[in-house]
């Protein structure tokens, strides 16, 4: 018995399943898209330099 949970009400559960978490702003994912989008602009490059170089 003594290795049994231990029991929460149902007002414990409540109170912390409504914990607000902090969120990113609009700047961390504008600056997440322009990381994405330069390292597929320079995959691009990347394999356009190194046709023209084997050819």
């Amino acid at each position: 018995m003594e290795d049994r949970a231990p029991v929460v009400s149902l007002t414990e559960q409540s109170s912390t399943a409504n914990v607000k978490h902090p969120h990113e702003g609009r700047g961390a994912w504008v600056l997440t898209a322009y990381g994405i989008s330069g390292l597929a602009l320079f995959g691009v490059l990347a394999y356009f330099f190194s046709d023209f170089i084997a050819h």
